[in-house]
């Protein structure tokens, strides 16, 4: 089984902040994004679905910027 480490972008520095390990589902619903990791719990983040690297097991997202 591969899981993954979901990481947001900065919005300045672009430097990646872990958001959620062990993800075992991502949904995707117009900009908002629900992690679930392999424990049930979930992680729910405004913004884009930047890359899914299958095989460095990492999950990149832009967050949207705050009105």
């Amino acid at each position: 089984m591969c899981l993954s480490t979901a990481y947001a972008l900065g919005e300045k520095d672009g430097a990646k902040n872990m958001l959620c390990e062990y993800v075992s589902n991502i949904k995707i619903l117009g900009d908002t994004i629900t992690l679930t990791d392999l424990m049930g719990r979930e992680v729910v983040v405004s913004g884009s679905l930047e890359s899914v690297d299958l095989v460095k097991n990492a999950i990149t997202i832009k967050r949207s910027e705050k009105t």
